[in-house]
């Protein structure tokens, strides 16, 4: 199960991308907009030697732990499966919870799949000290935040509450070619709490969204295919 753990840690990550928001087309630029219901997005995704097509859609607003947040609907083509010591774990499907107020992290998602042929359902939720925003987007601007995620398998948590201090820096503007088009981005690098750079992300307004995002070393683990928005 400390596999299964890892990954979905993985795919938080991979959620925070799109809720680096983008401004309507009526806002200036790098301003936090709002999503609207039927806002989607199509990427490719790749997680080690799996590439998958990712779909993300806005399907409703909930109150969680007294914060105004969008639900986000995950799914996967085909269903995420990868074996591991000979060990088969499937992701079925994902949910989470986006603050709408801030541009961070979400305030809680769910997974559900199988780890060896046996169901389970992830919950984990997230806390942040300080909750700040790393909008509005501009050259030079740095946002560090200290993050305390805890993770619940059908109900029953995980280990200790892990602490992570994530630092993001809005490094340049500039275009991107993808397969969903050309787009003005933000170029936006992630850090991890020793320094070290953990991801890039290339954020557009027109878009509502993360269009590309790579690796510490510099690999694609994520392209945007198509999307539709308000």
């Amino acid at each position: 199960m400390k596999k299964v753990l890892g990954v979905l840690l993985a795919f938080c990550l991979l959620a925070a991308m799109p809720l680096l928001l983008p401004a309507c087309a009526v806002k200036p630029e790098g301003q936090l907009p709002t999503y609207e219901m039927g806002d989607r997005w199509v990427w490719s995704y790749v997680m080690g030697e799996t590439t998958s097509t990712l779909i993300e859609e806005v399907t409703g607003e909930e109150m969680v732990e007294g914060r105004d947040c969008y639900v986000i609907d995950m799914s996967f083509d085909p269903t995420y499966s990868y074996t591991q010591d000979g060990v088969v774990s499937t992701i079925t499907n994902m949910k989470y919870w986006a603050d709408k107020a801030t541009a961070l992290y979400g305030v809680k998602m769910e997974a559900s799949g199988s780890y060896n042929g046996t169901a389970f359902t992830s919950t984990q939720t997230y806390s942040y000290n300080p909750w700040t925003s790393l909008f509005p987007l501009e050259i030079g601007r740095e946002v560090e935040t200290e993050m305390t995620a805890i993770v619940y398998i059908d109900g029953n948590q995980q280990g200790d509450p892990m602490v992570t201090t994530e630092k993001y820096k809005v490094d340049s503007k500039e275009g991107v070619t993808i397969t969903a088009g050309t787009f003005s981005c933000w170029k936006i690098i992630m850090y991890d709490g020793a320094g070290n750079v953990t991801q890039t992300i290339w954020y557009s307004d027109q878009v509502k969204s993360v269009v590309k995002g790579a690796d510490a070393e510099g690999n694609t683990m994520m392209e945007l295919q198509s999307y539709s928005v308000s």
